[in-house]
């Protein structure tokens, strides 16, 4: 019986040992994923204004190029108007 005990015992000591090891490994991981997800975090905070940015930039384009056309249209109008085709 006592040699039951001290073999559990063993055994026991041995978990402990392989358990305190894994809580280390753990708390690393921990820490890496940590400092991982700021990282991703910067890297979307980033991503986000750029992409703010290039929306107004893509708004004013469009809007310059609907203004273009607009004024294409008016100057073709005038330019097959019966006024000007009489010159």
């Amino acid at each position: 019986e006592v040699e039951a005990l001290g073999a559990s015992i063993e055994t026991k000591t041995t978990q402990i040992g392989e358990l305190g090891v894994s809580i280390v490994q753990m708390k690393e991981d921990l820490t890496d994923t940590q400092a991982a997800l700021l990282a991703d975090q910067k890297f979307l905070k980033g991503l986000e204004e750029s992409c703010a940015t290039k929306t107004a930039e893509w708004e004013e384009r469009s809007k310059t190029r609907a203004e273009e056309l607009v004024a294409l249209a008016d100057t073709i109008k005038i330019l097959n108007d019966d006024d000007a085709l009489e010159l």
